[in-house]
């Protein structure tokens, strides 16, 4: 009896495999097409590419293996193993890229990204990584594969907007950006009528009117939460170790190289450090420029910046921060905060 009971649940369990597989490469066969015909839409067809494309059978996760973007008319490429979308009721979307891989020409937008040190070490190791700052800095001849997620999350009926976009270069540093905003009621159904709009309207009015109408709703965004955090794995000690070495003028006649260049790159941020102190970062953000001495000096490895406003500050309101005699209040509205990790 309970053999017949141990066939009977091994052959359901075998039925429900064989069937979520089924239903598994019919729900990928149905997300392939559609990516194939956003593709075609977004005139991309012939510069995107992929090997597979799988899918929950009940909707709401797919995943897409070996994707390949190429980038204008120079070969670049932006690569990645894997990219997963979670979608849900079309107003949450989860988008999670894992092993990207650029070539050096999909960097050249970061040429003139600062950096904190390294800056005359030879620049033969630009082309090596495509002028992408942070690696050049830190001693590294090409940027490792990366991964990047991106979540956005619009609640129509709560009118509230959020959003986080987590980036990890390893060996560099990992960042995170989040937002949180407020006075978006129903901007997810105005952004599908916009894009019905785009597609099928039978004049240039309506497709006006229709920005207009999304224009007066961003007008109206207001922040209710910004943090940014970076983290460092190797950017910072890097780039103190190379600083060091080459930017050090050494005395043969003052002994110990390595204390020189220690006393000199301590001499170096100390002055960054007074300069902050002398500027209006110092005034409205309390022990910035303490922490900026602390990473620089290799004694703390990351940061928090948030905003968290006390009183109502849009989006919009933002354009003040480049106004000398508005932006000092402005900050003080955003309540913006920075600390340590």
């Amino acid at each position: 009896m309970n053999k017949k009971i141990f066939l009977i649940a091994g052959g359901a369990a075998a039925l429900i495999a064989a069937t979520y597989a089924g239903l598994s490469v019919y729900a990928g066969n149905k997300a392939e097409k559609k990516l194939e015909d956003w593709a075609y839409d977004a005139q991309i067809e012939n510069r995107l590419h992929w090997s597979k494309v799988s899918s929950s059978p009940f909707g709401g996760r797919v995943s897409i293996f070996d994707v390949e973007l190429d980038i204008g008319d120079s070969n670049a490429a932006i690569r990645a193993k894997e990219i997963m979308l979670d979608e849900d009721e079309r107003t949450r979307i989860r988008l999670q890229f894992r092993g990207v891989n650029a070539e050096q020409e999909a960097f050249s937008d970061f040429r003139q990204f600062s950096a904190i040190a390294g800056r005359n070490i030879d620049r033969g190791f630009a082309n090596a990584v495509g002028g992408f700052q942070p690696a050049l800095n830190s001693g590294l001849t090409f940027v490792p594969p990366f991964d990047v997620d991106l979540f956005v999350d619009v609640d129509d009926d709560a009118g509230v907007v959020e959003t986080a976009i987590n980036v990890a270069l390893p060996e560099l540093f990992d960042s995170q950006i989040s937002y949180r905003l407020a006075g978006q009621r129903g901007l997810n159904r105005q952004l599908r009528g916009l894009q019905r709009t785009l597609t099928s309207a039978e004049n240039g009015y309506q497709i006006l009117q229709s920005l207009e109408e999304l224009g007066q709703t961003i007008d109206r965004i207001e922040i209710e939460a910004i943090r940014f955090t970076m983290k460092d794995r190797g950017l910072v000690s890097r780039s103190i170790a190379l600083q060091q070495r080459y930017n050090t003028p050494l005395d043969p006649t003052r002994g110990d190289a390595d204390k020189q260049r220690s006393e000199h790159y301590e001499r170096q941020v100390e002055q960054q450090v007074k300069q902050c102190e002398r500027g209006d970062l110092a005034r409205d953000l309390e022990d910035v420029c303490e922490l900026i001495s602390d990473i620089l000096l290799g004694k703390e490895d990351g940061f928090e910046l948030s905003i968290e406003p006390k009183e109502t500050v849009r989006l919009r309101d933002l354009s003040k921060l480049d106004d000398s005699r508005t932006s000092s209040r402005m900050l003080a509205r955003m309540n913006l905060q920075i600390d340590s990790l």
